[in-house]
């Protein structure tokens, strides 16, 4: 089954309401303050930090800034290898 579009966060409307989907909207403002942490933020960067974050589990999102800030063409490609393995 195809993942929809939505899920990949590559806009801020649509990271918004997947971190609403994986964490629940009391915790948006938590998980957009650490995605202000990304050292160069593009959109593609930004979603996939939400896009690997497991369900319930924010400690991911802290966890893949801080990769994305050493090597962010670290956190691109383990996207594009969840994304491929569905």
């Amino acid at each position: 089954m195809p993942r929809k579009k939505q899920e990949y966060g590559l806009n801020h409307a649509d990271r918004v309401a997947e971190i609403e989907r994986k964490f629940g909207r009391g915790r948006l403002e938590d998980v957009l303050a650490q995605l202000s942490r990304v050292s160069n933020p593009t959109e593609k960067l930004l979603g996939a930090i939400v896009f690997l974050a497991r369900e319930g589990h924010v400690q991911d999102i802290a966890l893949t800034v801080s990769a994305a800030n050493k090597n962010p063409s670290e956190v691109l490609n383990a996207a594009t290898v969840k994304e491929e393995r569905g």
